[in-house]
């Protein structure tokens, strides 16, 4: 058995604990709680993971890393979303 089983194994993990966030955010449509500072942070280190999976050729840091970013974008791209949201909603609208 090849200990590449591990790798895609944590792969998966990795890309699974994000999923109840996104589905929060998205149900709430409210970024109470959110650092965008960190999701940045985070999408940037994303980007070394698969500078890294590409020099190495390992494959599993490598799509972990291509779909960790895209979910990271996703929630960044939600939280600016429902940011402008929220400023443009009005007291009125919330009553």
């Amino acid at each position: 058995m090849s200990t590449e089983i591990f790798g895609w194994f944590a792969a998966a993990l990795s890309l699974i604990y994000k999923l109840p966030q996104m589905y929060r955010l998205w149900r709430a449509k409210k970024i109470d709680g959110l650092s965008v500072t960190s999701l940045i942070v985070q999408s940037i280190s994303y980007g070394f993971y698969i500078a890294h999976g590409v020099a190495i050729n390992d494959l599993p840091i490598l799509w972990m890393g291509i779909v960790a970013l895209i979910q990271s974008l996703l929630v960044i791209g939600l939280y600016f979303h429902y940011k402008h949201s929220e400023q443009t909603t009005t007291p009125e609208q919330n009553a």
